[in-house]
């Protein structure tokens, strides 16, 4: 198999990152609620030439997010440095039927490169991979050419891989052979050879292998080896009544028949795609929550596996207020590979806190434990959502914590060390105004003022 090319490393900043970093600051494009519909950029796309490392070369289609449709427009400083997926097309089918999912990624602001090659009768899948991987490298390369147009716009650090049917096993047989790719997420991916279905026992980062319930020329069960083999984060997404062309913009020669109209599982796909790109090359919390926290996306079914178990010392918390509650949080590492675990809330306005922050980069089987506290100064109410997220690779799961805070046995005592003095005094002066559901608010209006002190007052010493 051709070896691929070295990973360039450079040393310097690239000033129009830097340029970008700021720019993306002032102008943070906000995320659709619907990762189905289009993203903020426009989409240019341009083709490329791909030398390999043994100097022969291919053409591949570059999608990117850019400051106008037109073809070879500048790429859009507000979406750099960018994320990138190399993409694989199925056997026999042009890149072009993929344009709607391509560009739809690249309008959320993904550089998107799919390798033309592989269109062959007799593909060379090891071959084909190879390409895919190239085309990492030749972003790799590009980001690093002075006065290149993708000069400072790639992020090397957030490289993933997609691809239907045989660009999908491809996709497998890419993921495990290349350290540079954080997810996989394929669609329909077929059997290989050397086989998608052995390779994936060496993948190292998440998986989402998407499938239709209805193909009938990649059927679902073959895809479910590959998840089976997957010993990371990974999950199976069965499309109800999506068939194998139900992925592409328009039906070719062989194609089955479409059950689930192409428009709608189209849209799902899109979405599905790009939930997960986000949460595990943006780690973006609500991709997060979509993908490994919520229920299944309607019209799936869905497996997940996480790799990961977490439990809590208590199923819920209750005391009075301005008093801190306090349990432990135990997660374990379900492996292969060793990574730390960081905790964090959700849903909540309650004041929660965990140490440590982080854990130690733990081995699989082995857990780590954190002190989780709650703090309230007045009566309240709430679930707290607790994410345990794998440090290494972004995926993790969730858990609930109802906690009850209930008002404290002398509300006048602010500051909870059993007598109202002259530290409650200090506490509601600093309070004094506007102060909505504050613990100075005695009287409950909104407002701390002088009813609050003469409550205060009036239980001096007690």
């Amino acid at each position: 198999m051709p070896s691929i090319t070295p990973r360039l490393r450079a040393s310097r900043q690239h000033s129009l990152r830097s340029l970008a970093v700021v720019l993306a600051i002032a102008w943070a494009a906000p995320l659709h609620a619907d990762s189905g519909l289009p993203g903020p950029f426009p989409v240019s796309q341009r083709n490329v030439t791909v030398t390999r490392s043994n100097g022969t070369t291919f053409t591949a289609q570059l999608r990117y997010p850019a400051t106008s449709t037109a073809a070879n427009a500048q790429v859009a400083l507000g979406a750099v440095p960018a994320p990138a997926v190399t993409f694989g097309h199925g056997f026999l089918t042009s890149v072009d039927l993929y344009d709607s999912t391509l560009d739809h990624l690249a309008s959320h602001g993904y550089i998107v490169i799919a390798t033309t090659s592989g269109g062959e009768l007799f593909p060379n899948h090891a071959n084909y991979a190879v390409d895919m991987r190239q085309c990492l490298t030749w972003l790799e390369q590009q980001d690093v050419l002075a006065g290149g147009f993708l000069f400072g716009a790639v992020n090397e650090n957030a490289f993933g891989v997609s691809g239907h049917s045989m660009g999908g096993g491809a996709s497998m047989l890419a993921a495990a052979a290349d350290a540079r790719i954080r997810c996989a997420a394929t669609l329909a991916a077929a059997e290989t050879n050397p086989s998608s279905a052995a390779a994936s026992t060496s993948v190292q980062f998440p998986l989402r292998a998407i499938v239709g319930s209805a193909d009938t020329i990649v059927t679902p069960t073959t895809t479910v080896s590959q998840y089976n083999n997957c010993d990371a984060p990974r999950q199976f997404v069965n499309i109800a009544g999506g068939s194998h062309c139900g992925f592409v913009d328009s039906s070719f020669f062989g194609c089955d028949s479409v059950s689930l109209p192409r428009a709608e599982q189209l849209a799902m796909t899109r979405a599905l795609l790009l939930d997960f790109l986000d949460a595990h090359l943006r780690r973006d919390t609500n991709a997060f929550a979509t993908c490994w926290v919520s229920g299944a996306t309607p019209g799936t079914t869905q497996n997940r596996d996480a790799r990961t178990t977490a439990s809590l010392a208590n199923a819920a918390l209750a005391g009075p207020a301005g008093v801190d509650l306090i349990t432990t949080l135990t997660v374990t590492n379900i492996g292969p590979d060793v990574t730390s675990f960081r905790p964090r809330p959700t849903g909540t306005d309650l004041a929660v806190d965990f140490d440590p922050v982080e854990s130690a980069p733990i081995a699989a089987g082995a857990s780590a434990v954190f002190t989780v506290r709650v703090a309230s100064l007045v009566a309240a109410s709430d679930t707290i959502g607790i994410d345990a997220l794998r440090v290494r690779d972004g995926a993790g799961i969730a858990l609930t914590l109802p906690v009850e805070f209930t008002p404290a046995s002398n509300p006048a005592d602010l500051n909870g060390d059993g007598v109202v003095a002259a530290g409650d005094l200090a506490i509601l002066l600093g309070a004094w105004g506007a102060c909505k559901s504050c613990s100075a608010d005695l009287d409950g209006d909104g407002q701390v003022g002088a009813s609050d002190l003469s409550v205060l007052l009036g239980a001096w010493g007690s």
